[in-house]
């Protein structure tokens, strides 16, 4: 490494265990579902099944056999979310490649926003669940989809969450049609399996959901219940009431400062308008440069992602604080490609005033 460069990783990985440290204060206020992940009373044998029973199971030798003590679980799923960032965080570096100074500040801005952090610091889902996807994507974006890394995240995806594992799965098939339209045999056969498995991950979800995966009406109608059903939390939004774009919008960007009701709140609303400035930044680049800026698959991946998996949560779910939790395992990937248009167009603007200077010179 250059100097300094060892910096960043020892800062990144303080600040990260620092959200550990907040997490175990904040559960022994709140009592949360870190509780039931990490005292567990049950044989490992009695875990052996899909969904968040897996997290018990990656629990259950340093818990139970171990003894290890409450808080070392939030030291223990803090490092598996900070391998998550720091990988996706070395990937993002060899994306965007920054250059200048505000490039590459702009990119550790991004790692250092709290919500990632807080989120991947619990004992639960998300350290393990983010990992998964970091993974897939950035393999998949690589085209190694035989690696060790690729497999393993679409099993520990698939077993924790198969209906985050359908949502990215549907979103890497439908890429792949959007890059290369042409079809062959492998393609073809590539196309089928990803259907075939999308329907089985479709039957895992309705299983753990214990819906009849052919009552379409009753699984809308549960899903509106469900919408209801969230009036008994304190952060309730009557998202039964907003119309597809209000519900995206909520999910993805709120709370925001009129929401904000403490210092948690507060700091969630700075971080949703600092994306919001970022993304419509992008956005407003994009179509002043939509002639010369491409899609690479990563992008496809990441925006497909961000769509697919938007549209399905806000039919479930009604709840700021569900809301910031959900989000963590899409958002972050769009705000590389975000900051990639930015960059990439900001480049190409200085490379071409050099070339008229120099042409302007000759």
């Amino acid at each position: 490494m250059k100097s300094k460069e060892w910096l960043f990783p020892v800062i990144l990985l303080v600040y990260h265990l620092t959200f550990a440290i907040i997490a175990w204060e904040y559960s022994q206020q709140h009592p949360s579902d870190a509780v039931r992940y990490w005292m567990l009373e049950e044989e490992w044998s009695d875990y052996l099944h899909w969904g968040t029973d897996v997290i018990k199971l990656i629990s259950y030798p340093f818990s139970s056999v171990l003894q290890w003590p409450f808080w070392t679980g939030f030291l223990l799923y803090s490092l598996i979310g900070f391998f998550a960032i720091w990988e996706f965080y070395s990937f993002s570096l060899r994306y965007i490649k920054p250059s200048g100074k505000w490039e590459k500040r702009l990119l550790i801005l991004i790692f250092l926003l709290p919500n990632l952090h807080f989120w991947t610091s619990v004992i639960g889902k998300e350290p393990v669940v983010f990992l998964a996807i970091t993974w897939i994507i950035i393999q998949n974006s690589h085209r190694k989809y035989v690696s060790i890394k690729n497999i393993l995240g679409w099993l520990l995806l698939a077993s924790v969450r198969p209906h985050v594992a359908m949502f990215l799965l549907m979103a890497v098939l439908l890429g792949m049609l959007w890059e290369n339209r042409k079809w062959n045999c492998k393609k073809s056969i590539a196309i089928v399996a990803s259907v075939l498995t999308i329907s089985g991950l479709y039957l895992m979800t309705m299983h753990l959901l214990n819906r009849n995966p052919v009552d379409i009406a009753y699984i809308l109608e549960r899903n509106r219940a469900s919408l209801v059903a969230f009036k008994r939390a304190g952060s309730y939004i009557s998202m039964i009431d907003y119309n597809w774009i209000e519900r995206v919008f909520a999910l993805n960007f709120r709370p925001l400062f009129w929401d904000a009701r403490s210092t948690y709140d507060f700091i969630l609303s700075v971080e949703n308008l600092l994306v919001i400035v970022l993304l419509l930044t992008s956005v407003v680049v994009w179509v002043k440069n939509a002639k010369h800026i491409k899609w690479d698959f990563f992008a496809k991946i990441s925006i497909l992602f961000f769509v697919i998996a938007s549209l399905f949560y806000i039919q479930r779910y009604a709840c700021l604080g569900i809301f910031v939790r959900t989000k963590i395992m899409y958002l972050p990937f769009l705000l590389i490609v975000a900051i990639k248009i930015i960059v990439k167009t900001a480049k190409k603007k200085i490379f071409t005033n050099q070339k008229r200077i120099m042409i302007m010179s000759f």
